[in-house]
């Protein structure tokens, strides 16, 4: 992300003390200011959503290391400067934070940034109470140029900072001893200004990394929702298309074989003109013949519900003959319990032939036929 628009802020080392800041739009300074209240000097009411948040933290709180470790590997080497800067420090390991530089010349030594994790949680708690997420929190020597010789010199959020080419220190520690006859040039405040800025892209070393790196918010991707919604629209109307066409061939088969069916029909009923009509009058002529659906369940409903009214009177068969008829045989204890079944039969409407016989055990027995 480029810095095209941002927030530099330059935290003070006391507390009381106002923090400098700069705003920066399309990569250029338009505003600069101390306090807290960059918002309302710049005239607007948030910083805007792509805007990026660049901490400064105190010189004095942040030391430098610089560690050289020709034989070893890249990786190695920047592994081994880190625990030697932790080991070096003033407050026991797990109570410091240290972070290497990015570069991988091994002619070079390796920059480690070492601060005190309660300052960096105190700086991070100071940014979210004024409304911050810093992007980067970078120290503020390396944001002088690498003197060739001697000490750079440069006003960093309103303190004095020196940069040696091994060594960085803020101006009220500039003691004779360690200075020496060392030439100190002193940086303009452009040159300062213009690598703030260009460190906003590339953080010559950012301590917002490890235990203290940013949560970043996962932002939907509304491009990739729109495809994920085309597609989907589009499956769904695949599937209907196919549903529709499988309809429409059901539909024509169905039609086909009506059609079919109402043209060997008609051969029976020619005056039949769609095939629920043939259906009915060929039912109709089976009936009349004593065949068909209707001739073999009428019969058989009026026989089960003439048996009700006679619940001694048991079938012992049922069967129908090719004609349409229907036979049965009736068993009871008493012919009279017979005769109430074969009575209920001709009070229906239909035509009754009863034979009796007589079983072994004493029953009666009456085979009988049902005729609509």
């Amino acid at each position: 992300m480029s810095a095209r628009d941002a927030l530099i802020v330059f935290l003070p080392e006391a507390q009381d003390a106002p923090p400098h800041w700069m705003r920066v739009v399309d990569g250029a300074l338009v505003q600069s200011g101390e306090g807290a209240n960059w918002l309302a000097a710049c005239g607007i009411a948030a910083l805007p959503e792509e805007a990026r948040v660049m901490l400064v933290p105190p010189a004095a709180l942040v030391a430098l290391h610089w560690t050289l470790h020709p034989d070893l590997p890249v990786r190695q080497a920047r592994a081994a400067a880190r625990l030697a800067a932790l080991a070096e420090g003033i407050l026991p390991a797990d109570q410091l934070f240290a972070v290497t530089d990015a570069q991988d010349d091994p002619a070079r030594p390796h920059i480690v940034a070492l601060a005190a994790r309660g300052d960096m949680q105190h700086w991070l708690l100071w940014a979210q109470h004024h409304g911050l997420d810093p992007d980067t929190i970078v120290p503020a020597p390396l944001l002088l140029p690498e003197p060739e010789s001697g000490f750079a010199r440069g006003v960093i959020g309103g303190v004095t900072v020196l940069r040696g080419a091994d060594m960085a220190l803020t101006g009220d520690m500039a003691l004779p001893a360690l200075i020496g006859d060392a030439p100190v040039v002193d940086v303009p405040q452009g040159v300062i200004e213009g690598r703030a800025i260009a460190a906003l892209d590339a953080p010559p070393i950012d301590l917002r990394q490890g235990d203290f790196a940013k949560r970043v918010r996962r932002q939907v991707d509304q491009r990739a929702l729109k495809r994920v919604a085309l597609w989907s629209g589009l499956i769904l109307l695949a599937a209907l298309l196919i549903a529709l066409v499988g309809i429409i061939k059901s539909h024509r088969e169905a039609s086909r074989l009506d059609a079919e069916s109402l043209a060997l029909a008609q051969q029976v009923v020619p005056d039949a003109s769609d095939a629920r009509q043939a259906l009915g009058a060929m039912e109709q002529q089976l009936a009349a013949r004593g065949a068909g659906g209707r001739a073999f369940t009428a019969p058989v409903a009026a026989l089960m519900a003439a048996m009700q009214d006679a619940p001694g009177v048991a079938l012992t068969s049922l069967s129908r003959d090719p004609d349409g008829m229907l036979r049965a045989t009736l068993a009871a204890a008493k012919a009279d319990d017979i005769n109430i079944v074969l009575l209920a039969l001709q009070a229906a409407g239909f035509t009754i032939t009863a034979t009796p016989a007589q079983e072994p055990g004493g029953r009666t027995l009456a085979e009988i036929t049902v005729r609509s």
